[in-house]
């Protein structure tokens, strides 16, 4: 059974509907095609927003495969490099996340409040819409997956 080794919960401004989780050795390199871009060192998840808000992210290290989970609105899976093992949520988060050595892992991602944020916006003051919409990303090491 796997088991969670880390599990890191923030709070991030989504800025120009962008949440990053940027590799220290990486640059940003994906494209906004989907909610969700992969590219090495670096995962993009969109904003469903029009407006800056908060969001809530939450990041969890396994040793193998998580469950699937049920009870969100989106969820979408794919696999990453990392040139350093760390990870930093930006724009506004401070916390740097110790996913592994160098090497590629697995990430699932998953969303709730899509539709909502994006019926409440725009709106000024972000205030009010903090917490509205929220993103779990999942990783493990590759060659694990279930």
């Amino acid at each position: 059974m796997p088991r969670r080794l880390t599990r890191l919960e923030t709070e991030v401004l989504v800025f120009r509907r962008m949440i990053l989780l940027l590799d220290d050795e990486g640059e940003l390199d994906v494209s906004e095609e989907d909610w969700l871009s992969i590219a090495p060192n670096c995962i993009m998840a969109l904003s469903a927003g029009a407006t800056d808000h908060y969001a809530s992210v939450t990041a969890e290290i396994w040793d193998g495969p998580p469950p699937v989970l049920d009870g969100w609105e989106t969820g979408k899976a794919g696999r990453v490099r990392l040139d350093s093992g760390y990870l930093q949520i930006q724009p506004t988060d401070t916390h740097v996340l110790r996913i592994g050595p160098p090497g590629h892992y697995e990430v699932r991602a998953y969303s709730n409040g899509r539709a909502r944020i994006a019926a409440l916006t725009p709106r000024p003051g972000i205030e009010e819409l903090r917490g509205v919409e929220s993103f779990l990303f999942q990783f493990w090491p590759v060659g694990l997956a279930g």
